[in-house]
């Protein structure tokens, strides 16, 4: 692979996976912080929600933006958009005030939709040979990015007030996600431009929502969400409920963040062996099943299950983004793909850990929740079957 690339295909991968690093961190890294941000505003626990809700709901409401975007001006330019929209987020939820904190998740939110809808559409149009390969470092360069937001999110806010006094310890902490994004911004300017604009999308035989393999697609990145946004939000719950405390969950908790970084580092060893998207597909499916079933009957060992869990879970992702490339013919089909699955994969995220809580609710036992996680993952497997048919077995979309 490296001998075939030159250098400005270099150029525009360092741009991809940098500006990937800031799709999930800016997200995720506000979360340690919530309780301080909570008394330094005087928020309530919903009111706090909102600034993880907003964010969802701006990358499933705004992928439609991103197609329209990338169709409109080219995806060159659209990701410039949406990198400034990311880092004028970044800046304004770092001021100390509600109204800006809000508005700035959601600007956040607003230009992550519109990396998470357009950067792998670059990996298709430009790397068509290493679609699999690179989609798995695009997602580890995601999840490196969040793992060391999150982590130094609180040290962060504990020394900045010693350099930067003006600003509060969360702010200055928020406000250090720029570091990602505007290394992003300076490599635009030197990363190969198209020079035509992508103009009116060609004709397609079957409209993206009419067609079945487009839904099937999209049912498998969504499912593969929802599993995530529930187990990421209460499996920490989940583990003290059987008898963990807090300290062990959340280091359980993290071991689902590290395993998500295993399938781009093993993928090549897979590949050898694993060859097929649906053999691969079935070892994130029977990875994720296992791991569930691990912590519904056997939770004594739940750190093997948190790294199974994410490690499933990831590489099932990874699968997914990859089948929008594999499965669509031209880099139009491609972009109204990924906007579609964004767009339902994360309005039904949105709506999974709410369920769940209020299946708890209800029920007081964990279990039950655990059952659903389970049957979801079986349904999971159905979808995962077709989705990750060969060609031979379905027309491109």
């Amino acid at each position: 692979m490296r001998a075939s690339f030159q250098r400005r295909d270099w150029l525009l991968l360092s741009f991809i996976f940098v500006m990937a690093l800031s799709l999930r961190g800016p997200v995720v890294g506000i979360a340690p912080l919530i309780d301080v941000v909570e008394s330094s505003l005087h928020l309530s626990s919903s009111a706090s929600g909102l600034l993880t809700t907003l964010q969802i709901l701006a990358f499933a409401l705004c992928a439609p933006l991103a197609t329209l975007l990338g169709r409109r001006y080219g995806l060159e330019l659209a990701l410039l958009l949406g990198s400034i929209t990311i880092a004028i987020g970044i800046m304004l939820r770092s001021v100390n005030a509600l109204p800006s904190l809000y508005l700035g998740v959601t600007l956040v939110g607003v230009g992550i939709a519109i990396g998470n809808v357009l950067l792998p559409i670059l990996l298709k149009r430009d790397f068509p040979n290493h679609i699999l390969q690179l989609t798995a470092i695009y997602v580890l360069m995601m999840n490196l990015g969040g793992a060391f937001m999150t982590g130094f999110a609180v040290p962060v806010a504990q020394w900045a007030p010693t350099w930067l006094p003006q600003l509060a310890g969360w702010s200055s902490a928020l406000l250090s996600h720029l570091i990602f994004i505007l290394p992003a911004l300076a490599l635009w300017f030197f990363i190969p431009k198209h020079q035509t604009v992508t103009g009116p999308a060609p004709h397609v035989p079957t409209p993206m929502w009419r067609s079945p393999l487009a839904w099937i697609i999209t049912l498998f990145l969504a499912l593969d969400s929802v599993l995530n946004y529930i187990v990421n939000a209460w499996i920490p719950t989940i583990l003290a409920a059987k008898g963990y405390d807090a300290a062990t969950a959340g280091l359980y908790h993290s071991y689902i963040q590290t395993a998500g970084m295993i399938p781009a580092l093993a993928l090549p060893l897979l590949k050898r062996y694993f060859g097929s998207p649906r053999q691969l597909t079935s070892i994130a499916i029977l990875a994720t099943l296992a791991s569930l079933l691990g912590y519904a009957f056997a939770p004594a060992v739940s750190a093997l299950w948190s790294f199974l869990f994410g490690f499933g879970c990831t590489l099932g992702f990874v699968m997914g983004l990859s089948l929008i490339s594999l499965r669509t013919a031209s880099v139009h089909e491609a972009a109204a793909l990924s906007g579609m699955a964004q767009l339902v994969g994360y309005l039904m995220a949105a709506a999974g850990p709410v369920t769940i809580g209020a299946l708890f609710d209800w029920t007081q036992d964990w279990q039950y929740p655990l059952y659903v996680l389970i049957g979801i993952v079986l349904v999971w497997a159905i979808i995962g079957w077709f989705a990750s048919a060969q060609k031979s077995e379905h027309r491109s979309i």
